[in-house]
């Protein structure tokens, strides 16, 4: 079934209309079993806390007058991975989505999916194929004169409820630290969300009116739920007997046809050298002089200011001021004195604070000039008169210059550092480009060269043991992009500095000789010849079964029980059902034999169908409904694939192979 367009999200954290669990049982040709879900194209990261609603309501309308239409798939010349019609898809937006995917991908399963098994999970065709689809509809749409006002894309961004706290409050910052973590624009997302409400009324218009009918529902719900009565008996691998070895033509015969399962990967090995700001720190002095400067230019943020705890009352008059300094002296509560104010506690107490921290200079000077316990007099402000009461010291810090010059000291010696290590890069460079090699080049700068031997793509030794590798960002892509002795540009190694890599030595993927593997070839020989031994009895038993001899009788041939197991379900998963033998035991009539592997092992069974439940679901059930609903669902996305692919195909896809290899570092498939 063709995925409905509008499931995709912008970002992707969650799953959107996933593909089918790899272990998902198959559907029927009508569409049986679909979950349906469908959640909207461009549902947004969720967000968290608050900001002002309506003001940037304003803010994205205006916004829209100063960028003009912001397409992301406009055209960048030969930077479009492909093109629909008039619609172009740039690198960035193609890079952005195999990476939305990936992360999808690592929180579905749990762990990373690194770039090489997000290739063979086909998530690079996948984004490409998505993104295509979408340009279509983006093209369909336009071709119709579908637009949405600016005001409407506003409004629909701010009233998101992935975009709003518990408060209902759009957060600007929290937008911005999600744009910043999908590495996208804001251009670009407001773009790809007017982009879904235009595309929302096309697709509208076909989802409204899809029905599914009734005989329909109760056809896929009776198939959904019946389930089966079965008895069976199991047969152990130790009844195929013994295998002889095979002959040596046999053997490499067999050895032709599975040597690819034997395949030692490619693996390279390589050095690196790096760069780092930590290392040139410690070549750089740092004179008396000059840490003594920066002490004095830095003094301040080295001293902790004295805090107090305050309490602060506001008064509209000097007058009532006074005279709740009066109370408070004579010994009235505070707590008095605010709730006659009509205030708490809470909206008084300011909590621990400096004295830069105070509302103005004046209530400042007067809080830190009092006694704790003590009372000020009035004191005028900026919001009107108010009355301060300390209630807790604590004193600052004041620290000498030989308290921090050692820290001082690494401090300055860090910056100089990153200052310095940019020109030490471009000398590396000017010597590499002279001539020099690798090991020369980090002898002369002090650098250590790390060697790695025999690593694969993914990181492990053609055993397939993990190889301990330094924490450099793409560093096994680099070293697979490049051959050996190859002169790599220095790459930025995450942490202000750079490092550099040298490929020693290609080793190619290989099968090996037959003679290097043969007790492992052998073994496998037997172990195929023992299945298919296994499954011809297990075919044999089953047709003397269907020709009407006595299931028990058969088991006693082999001093075996039959065993029964009931209520079988078609898609249920267990240790003794495999997911062939349940479709075949549910592919079998009432009364007939049908064998299939176990779930678990390498046993075989021979099952008869017992009996056949067909449940009815009541058409006002829960589930019914679901299911109709899921139904329908399920029947608009594939009316949206359709219209997809006439669009495709009206319009004209044009898809540049070589670009889409570049990106990905595979060829497209």
């Amino acid at each position: 079934m063709t995925p409905h367009l509008s499931c995709r999200p912008i970002w992707g954290t969650e799953q959107i209309c996933p593909p089918p669990h790899p272990k998902t049982p198959p559907r029927p040709d009508f569409r049986a079993a679909t979950n349906g879900k469908k959640i909207m194209l461009d549902a947004l990261r969720k967000t968290a806390s608050g900001w002002i609603g309506m003001g940037l309501m304003g803010l994205l309308v205006v916004s829209f007058a100063v960028w003009g239409i912001a397409d992301i798939f406009r055209g960048y010349g030969s930077s479009a991975v492909a093109t629909v019609g008039s619609q172009e898809i740039d690198v960035a937006a193609y890079q952005r989505e195999i990476s939305n995917e990936t992360r999808r991908l690592s929180q579905r399963y749990g762990q990373p999916i690194t770039p090489q098994i997000a290739q063979q999970l086909g998530v690079n065709q996948s984004a490409l194929g998505r993104l295509i689809g979408l340009a279509a509809l983006n093209g369909g749409a336009e071709d119709l004169g579908l637009a949405v006002s600016d005001k409407k894309v506003a409004h629909n961004i701010m009233t998101d409820p992935e975009l709003q706290n518990t408060f209902g409050k759009f957060d600007k910052r929290n937008f911005e630290l999600a744009l910043s973590r999908a590495n996208i624009s804001e251009e670009a997302f407001i773009k790809d969300r007017r982009d879904y409400l235009i595309r929302n009324q096309l697709i509208g218009v076909i989802g409204n009116g899809v029905h599914a009918p009734d005989a329909m529902v109760d056809a896929i719900a009776t198939f959904q739920k019946e389930t089966r009565d079965a008895t069976y008996l199991v047969l152990p691998p130790s009844l195929a007997g013994n295998v002889a070895d095979p002959d040596e033509k046999e053997l490499e015969a067999y050895y032709q046809k599975i040597s690819a399962k034997f395949q030692k990967p490619e693996t390279r090995s390589f050095s690196i050298m790096q760069l780092t700001p930590d290392a040139v720190a410690e070549t750089i002095s740092i004179s008396e002089d000059d840490l003594k400067t920066a002490f004095e230019q830095q003094k301040a943020s080295f001293n902790t200011p004295e805090k107090r705890d305050v309490i602060q009352i506001t008064f509209d008059t000097n007058e009532d001021a006074a005279a709740a300094v009066a109370k408070l002296r004579s010994g009235t509560p505070v707590e008095d004195v605010v709730k006659a104010r009509g205030l708490t506690m809470d909206d008084v107490n300011l909590g621990l604070v400096s004295k830069a921290q105070m509302l103005s200079p004046a209530i400042g000077d007067a809080a830190f000039s009092l006694e704790p316990g003590q009372v000020s007099d009035p004191v005028k402000g900026p919001l009107g008169t108010v009355v301060l009461k300390v209630t807790k010291v604590e004193p600052g810090v004041t620290k000498s210059f030989d308290d921090v010059k050692d820290k001082l000291r690494k401090t300055l010696a860090m910056q100089r550092a990153r200052e310095e290590i940019y020109n030490i890069q471009n000398s590396i460079e000017d010597d590499r480009a002279g001539g020099m090699s690798f090991r020369d080049v980090a002898e002369k700068n002090g650098l250590t060269i790390q060697s790695i031997k025999g690593v694969t793509k993914d990181g492990k030794t053609r055993d397939g043991k993990d190889v301990d590798l330094p924490d450099l960002p793409d560093l096994l892509k680099t070293v697979y992009e490049y051959g050996p002795d190859e002169q790599i540009p220095p790459r930025d190694n995450g942490k202000s500095g750079y490092y550099w890599v040298h490929v020693d030595q290609q080793t190619d993927a290989a099968i090996p000789p037959l003679k290097d593997v043969r007790s492992q070839v052998v073994s496998d020989w037997k172990d195929q010849q023992r299945k298919n031994k296994l499954d011809a009895l297990a075919q044999k038993l089953a047709e003397r079964g269907n020709k009407g001899e006595s299931f028990d009788k058969i088991a006693s041939e082999f001093d075996r029980s039959v065993l029964v197991q009931k209520g079988i379900q078609r898609y249920a998963r267990s240790d003794t059902f495999s997911r062939i033998a349940v479709t075949r035991l549910f592919a079998t009539p009432k009364g007939r034999f049908t064998y299939g592997p176990v779930m678990v092992g390498d046993s075989m069974l021979v099952m008869q169908v017992k009996d056949i439940h067909k449940p009815q679901l009541a058409a006002d059930s829960d589930e019914y409904k679901k299911l109709k609903a899921d139904i329908k669902d399920s029947i608009a996305s594939d009316m949206i694939g359709t219209m997809v692919a006439g669009l495709q195909e009206k319009m004209g896809v044009s898809v540049n192979q070589r670009l889409v290899q570049q990106v990905t570092g595979t060829p497209s498939q």
